[in-house]
């Protein structure tokens, strides 16, 4: 063992040991890092699509209908007699069926657009619930989307409103899964205008038509609250700005 060949091949093997080792969890360790780099960077385009397909139309819906139930309330306080005119067009959700286009993009327009922007709401809802085991937002839990989702429904179902399954079969009735799509306004209206399906809707008309006669408004203010209070949570878990606070001002209304 002192032949100095010998030491020298000893400590030479010592050393490819050693640096073989290290080399090996050197490598070991950069392939675990890239494979975190790579769950990450899939995580968060899985995230972003999320956001893009189902939470950023929730929140364009959101803001679309407080602004609409808002509108109509600040008209009924200011009307004399009480009642929206421009919602009340006919007098039963039923005379809608089989009516022309031009009701539908005339005097009509505003009772159906206020329907369609709700239905169009009961859609992103409908879908958002399919997808909440999947979602993740920032430090929040999938429980709190699921019970601010659903408080919204409540404001609308309240007193014989918009029954919570019909507000999950207009959901599936306003999108289009060949498409990957809501239905645009004509082709809402078309479906109106067929007697068998348009009955799925006379709810939702029946709410505009009673909120425009200025019945149950109480239930009103319950869905701008509830739609306001889901808005701003989507607001801070996925970020983008004060979504309801923006669409007043670009209106020219400082507050809410």
């Amino acid at each position: 063992m002192d032949d100095p060949r010998v030491i020298a091949a000893v400590v030479s093997g010592v050393v490819a040991l050693i640096t073989a080792a290290f080399t090996h969890a050197f490598i070991l360790r950069r392939e675990r890092e890239e494979k975190r780099r790579e769950q990450e960077e899939k995580r968060l385009e899985e995230r972003k699509t999320v956001q893009l397909e189902y939470l950023n139309p929730l929140r364009l819906y959101l803001i679309e209908n407080h602004f609409r139930l808002s509108e109509i309330l600040a008209r009924l306080s200011d009307s004399q007699q009480q009642q929206e005119k421009p919602l009340l067009v006919i007098e039963q959700a039923a005379e809608i069926s089989g009516k022309e286009a031009a009701l539908y993009n005339g005097t009509g327009c505003y009772l159906v657009s206020s329907c369609y922007l709700t239905a169009c709401l009961f859609g992103c809802l409908y879908r958002v619930r399919q997808v909440i085991p999947f979602l993740e937002l920032s430090n929040k839990n999938d429980t709190e989307l699921l019970a601010l989702s659903t408080s919204v429904s409540l404001g609308f179902l309240r007193n014989l409103g918009i029954f919570y399954v019909t507000q999950f079969s207009i959901g599936t009735e306003m999108y289009n899964a060949d498409d990957n799509r809501l239905l645009s306004y004509r082709e809402f209206c078309d479906l109106l205008s067929d007697e068998k399906r348009s009955q799925w809707f006379y709810r939702l008309m029946d709410f505009y038509l009673q909120t425009g006669r200025g019945e149950n408004l109480y239930r009103v203010n319950e869905a701008l609250q509830s739609i306001k209070n889901l808005a701003e949570f989507l607001d801070h878990s996925v970020g983008g700005g004060e979504s309801l606070a923006e669409r007043y001002r670009l209106e020219g209304i400082d507050a809410l």
